[in-house]
C-alpha cells in the first residue's frame, strides 16, 4: 500500500523495552516516544546506590539524546488514556496524539498490596531516585550514635540485593539491626532451596533477623506490624514487595482487570487491537516470564519487528523467551547465577553482572564511538576501583574470587 506520509509509530515508555523497540525503526517512519522522565535508567543495578558503588550518573543516559541519535522524537508527557478506537492517546498536559501503531512499554508500578501505611511510611525501591534516597537516609541513620532498625519487606531479588548492599557498607555498624520479612517460607522463592540456606549462612554473623512465611499487616512511621502479631521497630522500612500493572492498561481496555498485565498474543500483539503491541513488564503472556531487563530488551525488539512485518503484510514473529541466566548479587559476600538446571555461586560472578551492565549501557549510549569508549571506561574504572580496592588488602577475599561453587 502506497502512502503519502510515513506511518506514525507511538511508543509509550522509554526504558528497556521502549527504547529497544524505537531502535528497530528507521528514520523513514515517524517515531515518537512519550515518557515523563528524562533519563533511561539501568534499574538492575540500582541496589548499588545504597552502598555507593554506583552513582546516579553512572546509571543514567539521556532519553532525548538516545532518540535524537536514532532520528526519533521524545515527548515529555504522561499518557492518561489510550483511545484505541480512534488511534489517539490523551496526555496529562491535554495533548491528543494520533498513531498508526503503538507500543506500550510502561513497565510496572510499586505494589504495596493495600497494606495500610505502606504508601506513606515505606521507602519504595523502583527507581534511581528511590535508591539514592534510601542510601542517603541510611547514611544519616548510621551517623548517629544510637541504635537503629531497618525492615526490608520482601525477600525476593530486590530485597536480597538491597540487603547485600546494606551489609557491605553497614554490616559492622554497632547499632544496626536488620529485619527481612518474606511471605514465602524461604528467601528467593524462585531459586532452589540451597540459595536460601547459603544466604542465611552468610548472615549468621550479622545482626540480620529473617521473618519467613509471614506478611506485613501495617506500616507505621517507626514500626511494622506483622500478621503473626509481632511488632518490629523500624527507623526505615524498605519496600521491595513487587510490582503491579499501570492503571493505563485497564482504563484503556488493554487488560482484563485492574490488576492484570496487558492481554497479548505470543506475538506481543494486543488481543483487543491489532495495531497495538505491549512489551516488557507490561505484557501479560499466557505463559508469564520473569520481569527481567533481558526479557524486556527481547520483547521490545520483537514488538518493533512485528510492526514492520504488519506494515509489510507478513506474518508475525512469536516472542520466544531466551534462556538467559539470572544473576543475583549479594554485596561483597556472594553472587549467584541461576539457570533452569543449576545454580553457580561465587563473588567472581559479580564481575559478570558488571560486564552485562557495561555492555547494555554502551549499546544505549548516544555518544559517538570515542565518547562511548570514554564513558564505558569511566564507569568501569570507578566501579572496579570501589570493588577491587578492599580485596587487595584481604587474602580471604582474593581467594573467594576463584571459588565458584555449584549449589544445585
Amino acid at each position: 500500500m502506497m502512502r503519502s506520509k510515513p506511518y506514525d509509530i507511538l511508543i509509550i515508555g522509554g526504558n528497556f523495552a521502549g527504547l529497544t523497540a524505537a531502535g528497530v525503526f528507521s528514520g523513514k517512519l515517524r517515531v515518537r516516544v512519550i515518557d515523563p522522565t528524562p533519563w533511561f535508567e539501568f534499574l538492575p543495578a540500582v541496589h548499588e546506590l545504597i552502598s555507593g558503588i554506583k552513582t546516579p550518573e553512572m546509571l543514567r543516559l539521556s532519553k532525548r539524546a538516545i532518540l535524537n541519535r536514532m532520528g526519533h522524537e521524545l515527548i515529555a508527557d504522561t499518557v492518561r488514556l489510550v483511545d484505541a478506537e480512534k488511534n489517539l492517546v490523551l496526555t496529562e498536559s491535554g495533548q491528543q496524539i494520533s498513531f498508526d501503531f503503538c507500543v506500550i512499554a510502561t513497565g510496572g508500578e510499586n505494589n504495596t498490596f493495600g497494606v495500610k501505611g505502606a504508601d506513606v511510611h515505606a521507602w519504595p525501591f523502583k527507581t534511581v531516585n528511590d535508591c539514592r534516597r534510601i542510601g542517603e537516609q541510611l547514611s544519616t541513620l548510621a551517623s548517629f550514635e544510637k541504635k537503629f532498625s531497618i525492615v526490608i519487606v520482601g525477600g525476593g531479588l530486590e530485597g536480597i540485593e538491597s540487603l547485600g548492599e546494606i551489609l557491605k557498607k553497614y554490616g559492622n555498624h554497632s547499632g544496626i539491626q536488620i529485619h527481612v520479612v518474606e511471605a514465602h517460607h524461604r528467601l528467593l522463592a524462585d531459586a532452589p532451596a540451597d540459595v536460601d540456606a547459603v544466604l542465611r549462612h552468610h548472615c549468621a554473623r550479622f545482626p540480620v533477623h529473617f521473618h519467613a512465611n509471614v506478611s506485613v499487616k501495617r506500616v507505621w512511621k517507626h514500626s511494622v506490624d506483622l500478621s503473626n502479631g509481632i511488632k518490629l521497630p523500624s527507623q526505615m522500612t524498605i519496600w521491595t514487595g513487587g510490582a503491579r500493572p499501570s492503571p493505563l492498561l485497564y482504563h484503556s481496555g488493554l487488560s482484563n482487570g485492574p490488576e492484570q498485565w496487558g492481554d497479548v498474543k505470543q506475538t506481543l500483539q494486543s488481543r483487543h487491537y491489532e495495531n497495538i503491541f505491549i512489551a516488557g513488564d507490561a505484557a501479560g503472556l499466557d505463559h508469564p516470564v520473569s520481569k527481567q531487563a533481558y526479557h524486556a530488551l527481547d520483547m521490545g525488539k520483537c514488538a518493533g519487528k512485528n510492526i514492520l512485518r504488519l506494515i509489510a503484510g507478513k506474518s508475525l514473529y512469536e516472542f520466544k523467551p531466551s534462556a538467559k541466566p539470572k544473576l543475583i548479587s549479594f554485596g561483597d559476600l556472594d553472587a549467584f547465577m541461576v539457570t533452569e538446571n543449576s545454580v553457580l555461586a561465587g563473588t567472581a560472578l559479580n564481575s559478570l553482572k558488571e560486564a552485562v551492565y557495561q555492555l547494555i549501557m554502551a549499546q544505549f549510549d548516544p555518544s559517538g564511538i570515542f565518547l562511548k569508549t570514554y564513558h564505558a571506561v569511566g564507569r568501569a574504572v570507578t566501579a572496579a576501583f570501589d570493588i577491587a580496592l578492599p580485596m587487595l588488602f584481604s587474602p580471604s577475599s582474593l581467594k573467594r574470587l576463584t571459588d565458584i561453587r555449584i549449589l544445585h
